[in-house]
């Protein structure tokens, strides 16, 4: 069995300076790592290897300093490394990057391959989807556990989903994306990398893989960045230390109930009072791909329609709502969806096409697109919505802005796409060349709009044929109900719980949280430890909320969790160590114990909650 990890070299994004006065990132000095998820991908490649045939080649694409990297995957047990570097691969975005990867991969005729979730500088999930679709190859994303069949040359995957998990079963050769639990944070130790250093490392360049060189680079990426906008730290960042733990909760809610006040000011300031008018026909139609729960449409296609309605007075757009299912929408989320702002609702019926992440409803829903384009298409940064949308973008090579946090008009009409990078310290205005332009919406950062009662939308459907394409197969869905998991993206007060608290003291602080209407959520190691579900994990690899109190306890505050509460309206934390991150990101922090300091803070913050009608 060959198995191809696609490897990315990226810097070490907690390294990383940023000169907010002269607008400058300093990368100078910054040293480079694997990328996370990629080093689990090569962990995870290698423990599969269980013949004499078997071999793992690690592939990356970069400038000659990612033969380090390389270097890397050999002393942790990959076979061969290839390293494919090349001036003319500058600037390329994820389909030009996925482009050249998959020319090289085609090379080596794997029969599987694994790509990491996602990239730790730019933060996209997209390459491997791409990669897939460019070569006619399923894929299975999210993967935190895979076996084998060899005999009948498939895969069984786990795929982790916003509301639990799936598995599916998938054909070979395939493309795997995985995440936490899929490998072991294994690293190499100084024998190893003596030995690897020995050992050469085969190069690449574009020409090795085809003669049209505007495949790649700038020529090769549909999408472009404007410039880089950086966000300069806006949070209060009031420690109080040495207080007796009445007289610190005191304080916090003092400054809680007048920092409260102040955002509901700034709202109330803000809201539009008059619904905005509706449009028909045109060519700048504007598409919201809906996602739905048990009980309804999901809070983020509220806000992604929210978000499109706002568009409308400068594009004069149709609202179409794109509901995905098994079967005819129902009435009532007909009527839901009219009234959060859709001005026509199309329905593709699934019943024939497969699981939504598959090939079936991709190149469905690709179809519809090509017929009748739109002048935008709104994905939701979720498990799906990425899938389909980075399916989508190769298949008919269309720019694709990843995990956006808004959408803004230019002078030129265009739609800029603002996308976070390096942790949240950077946010990239991005445009695209082709249309309709594609981007995912990260859930929980927009607002949705004034529903308007009695609204209603026109169903018509979209029609789609089975195919022959070789896809996945859902074998089973499973979904958590635990933890408030499905609520958390919409809740108003979250309690983070993080390593400081420690495992047995858990159910206590859930217990106090729970006692103020505050759902909980969690970060990447506490998840790792097992104490909690990675359903409430937050940040970089879980989701983005945007509560409107967040308070931290005992969490670090490293910035693969802070990247997913940028958008609370005030924070706040305890931790006992006075050097922690934390306090930076928050605006209220309380420097003690969290056992006696977090149960006075509760019941002094409860009654200011209650004022804003926030418990």
């Amino acid at each position: 069995m060959k198995i191809a990890v696609c490897v990315k070299f990226v810097p070490v994004v907690s390294r990383i300076e940023f000169d907010y006065e002269n607008k400058v990132i300093q990368r100078e000095g910054v040293p480079s790592e694997i990328n996370p998820f990629d080093l689990l991908g090569i962990n995870m490649a290698v423990d599969l290897k269980s013949d004499a045939d078997d071999s793992v080649v690690a592939l990356s694409m970069g400038p000659p300093n990612a033969a380090e990297g390389l270097t890397q995957c050999y002393a942790l047990g990959a076979d061969r490394g290839i390293l494919l570097s090349d001036r003319a691969l500058a600037g390329s975005d994820t389909l030009a990057t996925a482009q050249a990867l998959a020319l090289a991969l085609q090379r080596e005729s794997p029969d599987l391959i694994v790509c990491g979730r996602n990239s730790s500088d730019a933060e996209t999930g997209q390459v491997g989807p791409e990669v897939a679709e460019l070569m006619g190859l399923p894929h299975v994303s999210n993967v935190r556990k895979l076996d084998v069949d060899r005999a009948g040359n498939r895969i069984v995957a786990e795929r982790a989903t916003d509301e639990g998990y799936q598995v599916i079963e998938c054909p070979l050769p395939a493309v795997v994306c995985v995440t936490e639990g899929a490998g072991q944070e294994r690293y190499p130790g100084r024998d190893e990398m003596t030995e690897a250093q020995e050992r050469g490392i085969e190069q690449l360049t574009c020409a090795d893989l085809t003669e049209d060189l505007s495949l790649f680079g700038l020529e090769g990426s549909p999408t472009w960045v404007e410039d880089i906008r950086l966000v300069e730290p806006d949070r209060l960042a009031v420690v109080i230390r040495d207080e007796t733990p009445e007289d610190a909760a005191r304080q916090v809610a003092d400054s809680l109930r007048e920092r409260l006040s102040a955002l509901a000011s700034d709202a109330s300031s803000d809201a539009a009072n008059d619904a905005l008018p509706r449009y028909t026909g045109g060519d700048r139609n504007i598409w919201v791909v809906a996602e739905q729960a048990a009980d309804g449409v999901r809070q983020v296609t509220l806000e992604m329609l929210g978000k499109a309605r706002a568009l409308t007075p400068i594009t004069r757009s149709e609202v179409i709502a794109v509901v995905i299912q098994d079967g005819q929408v129902s009435s009532d989320v007909a009527a839901q969806l009219a009234e959060a702002g859709a001005d026509r609702i199309l329905t593709l019926d699934t019943t024939n096409l497969g699981v939504l992440c598959g090939r079936g409803v991709s190149r469905a829903l690709s179809d519809a697109i090509a017929q009748q384009p739109p002048y935008a298409i709104l994905f939701a940064a979720t498990a799906d919505g990425r899938d389909l949308a980075a399916r989508i973008a190769a298949r008919q090579r269309l720019g694709l802005t990843g995990d956006a946090i808004d959408l803004e008009i230019n002078d030129a009409g265009q739609l800029v796409q603002l996308k976070p990078a390096l942790g949240g310290n950077v946010v990239a205005p991005i445009l695209s060349k082709t249309l309709p332009n594609l981007v995912t919406l990260r859930p929980g950062v927009l607002s949705p709009g004034a529903p308007e009662p009695g609204a209603t939308a026109t169903v018509e459907a979209i029609p789609a044929s089975p195919t022959d394409d070789v896809d996945v197969t859902l074998i089973s869905e499973h979904f958590s109900e635990e933890h408030g998991a499905l609520e958390l993206t919409s809740a108003e007060v979250v309690v983070g719980l993080g390593m400081g608290i420690g495992e047995e003291n858990v159910p206590a602080a859930q217990q106090l949280a729970s006692s103020m209407g505050a759902s909980i959520c969690t970060t990447r190691n506490v998840v790792h430890s097992g104490w909690l579900p990675h359903h409430i994990q937050v940040g970089i690899s879980g989701r983005t909320i945007a509560p409107q109190v967040y308070l931290a306890v005992g969490i670090r505050g490293a910035f693969n969790h802070t990247v997913g509460i940028q958008k609370a309206g005030v924070i706040l934390a305890i931790n006992r160590n006075h050097r922690a991150a934390i306090f930076r990101a928050a605006d209220f922090g309380i420097v003690g114990d969290w056992a006696e300091y977090l149960p006075p803070l509760v019941e002094a913050i409860r009654p200011v909650l209650a004022e804003h009608g926030l418990a």
